[in-house]
């Protein structure tokens, strides 16, 4: 085996371990398990959503807010329709689409 061979060898192990450490999400911050993951998973970092959310009043509790969520698409194609339609809160000298809005405040309730 020569030098070549075993440099991309080493090459091609190194990419396959960053590869599987990416799709595995190995490297990002992980939180206690809440029965609202599958709409929190959508956040990619909850602190700086849960401090906003603190500051607006609160639209109810976790198991409403979760509803009114889960009625939505995804984070990302219900903030567009909302921007699209109008619907914005004002938070904390920030306007922002209402879903994004109940997404920091239901990621505010357990923070």
């Amino acid at each position: 085996m020569n030098r070549r061979a075993v440099l991309l060898g080493g090459l091609a192990a190194m990419l396959g371990a960053g590869l599987a450490s990416w799709k595995l999400r190995l490297f990002r911050k992980h939180y206690p398990p809440t029965p609202y993951d599958d709409l929190l998973n959508q956040i990619v970092d909850r602190e700086p959503a849960a401090k906003l959310g603190a500051t607006m009043a609160p639209a109810g509790d976790a198991a409403s807010l979760a509803a009114r969520l889960r009625a939505r698409p995804k984070l990302t194609a219900a903030a567009s329709a909302d921007i699209a339609a109008g619907r914005m809160i004002e938070a904390d000298g920030w306007l922002l689409p209402e879903s994004l809005a109940l997404y920091a405040m239901l990621a505010a309730k357990f923070a």
